[in-house]
């Protein structure tokens, strides 16, 4: 608390930087992770801070800061929801079986509706 009271009645410094680990995700940037999550089955995020990561769905691009996909996808992961991967400076979080109830359950999905990851191929039903 001293130190915050100096800085404030300190008016030549600046204030110090916002902390990059902030847990709060907008609703919009958690729908649109989650929404991407379950269309693709898997996401692909670098491991650097300063940088953006992108989605497309539907034609439509969309982006958000990396360390609110980190928070979002721990969160995840913690409860079971996704397997997580770590190669090559790169994080690949893999959605499973209770991940895609969850989502169904939260996006509003019919039982029918599975990620492109959990969809059957012509060689496989043959």
């Amino acid at each position: 608390t001293v130190s915050v009271l100096y800085w404030c009645s300190h008016p030549l410094q600046t204030p110090p930087l916002p902390n990059m680990t902030v847990r709060i995700v907008p609703k919009k940037t958690r729908d649109d992770v989650y929404r991407f999550l379950f269309t693709e089955g898997v996401i692909c995020c670098k491991k650097d801070r300063l940088t953006k990561w992108e989605g497309r769905l539907d034609g439509r691009k969309f982006s958000a800061p990396v360390h609110h996909v980190w928070v979002l996808l721990r969160s995840m992961k913690s409860r079971n929801l996704v397997k997580e991967q770590f190669a090559w400076r790169h994080f690949y979080w893999f959605l499973n079986d209770n991940g895609v109830a969850f989502l169904r359950k939260y996006l509003h999905l019919a039982e029918t509706v599975v990620p492109e990851t959990h969809k059957k191929t012509q060689r496989e039903v043959e």
